[in-house]
């Protein structure tokens, strides 16, 4: 394992459990809410006031993926960016971007939850019942029908040990939406190589002063 004093991560919280898991007990951490996936532009706003904040190291190790373009554009003058060469964190609960092609070439319209995802009310039932609130049962049923009617099936990452809950309420989200549902292995191998420095061709490296581009994730 590399020196990684000198790093801090910055990443996604629906992918923070995993990633405390692994992460080197003196790296310094920052986790940004789920919700600004939303508004991609504000994301994008949101890191590099997260980069600018930040004086003490000279790498930030990015817990996200393309995300609906959400990183494109980013740059830091003072800080080596690494960020994992995905779209999204599907890929990374994965293990991989061939994992998820693979499942995306068997079930295009997959619905993929984590203890994560649960956590932080990332999914169809949850925003179902936040609807619901605001703008009554009936307008809820109809935007859930226009956002989630194509979809095929809900699957499971399974990356942590206390999932039984989450399987439950996985299964429940399927029947909410009339799928079916699976459990897939997730894996720990991009989480691990983002936090030890083993940054290989899974992984780009935009040094100080340049801007991510959208072929480097080609």
């Amino acid at each position: 394992m590399k020196n990684m004093k000198h790093c801090k991560l910055i990443a996604c919280r629906t992918l923070e459990d995993e990633l405390l898991s692994v992460i080197p007990e003196e790296m310094d951490y920052e986790f940004l809410d789920y919700a600004l996936h939303d508004t991609p532009e504000i994301l994008k706003q949101k890191l590099c006031e997260a980069f600018a904040a930040d004086h003490d190291h000279n790498t930030i190790l990015m817990g996200y993926g393309l995300c609906s373009n959400s990183v494109l554009g980013i740059s830091s003058p003072r800080h080596r960016l690494v960020i994992p060469r995905v779209h999204d964190c599907i890929s990374l609960l994965l293990g991989s971007r061939e994992r998820y092609d693979k499942e995306f070439s068997k079930v295009p319209a997959t619905f993929y939850l984590s203890e994560g995802w649960i956590k932080q009310k990332g999914d169809p039932y949850s925003a179902y019942l936040r609807n619901c609130e605001r703008y009554g049962e009936d307008m809820a049923m109809e935007f859930n029908q226009m956002l989630y009617a194509n979809y095929q099936r809900v699957a499971y990452i399974h990356t942590m040990d206390r999932e039984q809950g989450d399987i439950d309420y996985s299964k429940k989200v399927a029947n909410f939406l009339q799928v079916d549902f699976t459990e897939l292995q997730g894996n720990m191998d991009l989480f691990r190589a983002l936090v030890s420095g083993e940054w290989d061709e899974r992984f780009i490296i935009v040094e100080p002063g340049q801007i991510l581009e959208q072929k480097q994730f080609m």
